[in-house]
């Protein structure tokens, strides 16, 4: 009995042991030529995550746009002007939860975004920074933690442009132009 008991027991504990899932609730990790070197990309028609600071307005009409022209499905976020780091953060989470490929980001502040950022990075989402860099984290060691950046542009038109066409060659999977 003593020996039924103790097996039932170690099997019990064996299997919850077993049934631990990943720390994180995230998609399928996307293969993109610029991170892993596989033959990579994503769907055309990938949901693509945009996170905006607050003033940001004409910039997410814009992503809107050019987004749902290139044929992808945007979901664009822009961050209130109260608790703006908070609601960055959330909609970060909620964005890599929902199985966004890409994310393009627009940090007001971006140290308050590392966290977030590293978990898309965790979950295989392309982060893509827009204006200024989003610093890392402290687990890649390359100073920035969005894979790419599109630098501010004068107009909202012109970097909105610039970040679709980011979007389109990660699509591909091809290491977009993002020179400065």
């Amino acid at each position: 009995m003593r020996t039924s008991v103790v097996t039932v027991l170690v099997a019990a504990a064996l299997a919850l042991t077993g049934c631990q899932g990943p720390t994180t609730a995230a998609p399928t990790p996307v293969r993109s030529t610029d991170l892993t070197s596989s033959d990579g990309g994503f769907a055309a028609d990938a949901v693509v995550g945009v996170v905006l600071a607050p003033g940001d307005e004409a910039l997410a009409a814009d992503l809107e746009r050019g987004l749902s022209g290139a044929g992808f499905d945007p979901d664009v976020r822009v961050a209130p002007s109260s608790a703006t780091a908070v609601e960055q953060a959330r909609s970060v989470d909620a964005l890599v939860r929902a199985g966004a490929k890409a994310l393009l980001v627009h940090a007001a502040d971006p140290d308050a975004l590392a966290e977030g950022v590293q978990t898309a990075h965790d979950a295989g989402v392309v982060v893509v920074s827009v204006g200024d860099p989003v610093p890392a984290s402290g687990t890649g060691g390359d100073g920035i933690s969005a894979d790419h950046r599109v630098p501010a542009a004068a107009g909202a038109g012109d970097t909105a442009r610039a970040a679709v066409a980011v979007v389109r060659s990660l699509q591909r999977g091809e290491q977009p132009d993002t020179a400065d």
